[in-house]
């Protein structure tokens, strides 16, 4: 598995995107909450994420920036659990991971948060 965060696993589609947050699939796990769902098997990667820092917690656009390159850099480095998961029921799952915190992150507070949040992930997906 390649530490890599491509063009192709970032999540850009409207349509998906709108999709993903009226699913009932949400976990929360401060300072993070997510929104999953699974989606058809046609697309380029296995797992499409989404990353959000919104203005309303973090009013300067250097926090929201800072904050999404941290997350970016624990999703890289965790997704191989994610992966492992989808590969072995051959699932395409679209992801978005929201920081809900209005300070900024501490990044071993994050990888602890990420840790927790795919584990919560993995169990549903084995479950279903």
């Amino acid at each position: 598995m390649m530490y890599t965060f491509h063009k192709d696993e970032r999540l850009c589609n409207k349509k998906i995107i709108s999709s993903l947050y009226s699913s009932e699939n949400k976990l929360l796990v401060f300072p993070l909450s997510a929104h999953w769902m699974l989606t058809e098997q046609g697309q380029s990667s296995r797992l499409q994420v989404l990353i959000v820092a919104p203005k309303k917690k973090l009013h300067h656009a250097i926090d929201r920036n800072r904050t999404k390159r941290v997350m970016r850099e624990c999703y890289r480095l965790r997704k191989h659990l994610l992966y492992d998961i989808l590969e072995q029921n051959n699932l395409n799952m679209a992801l978005s991971i929201n920081y809900i915190h209005n300070t900024l992150p501490d990044y071993h507070l994050l990888e602890n948060s990420f840790d927790k949040l795919f584990e919560a992930i993995s169990e549903d997906l084995s479950n279903d």
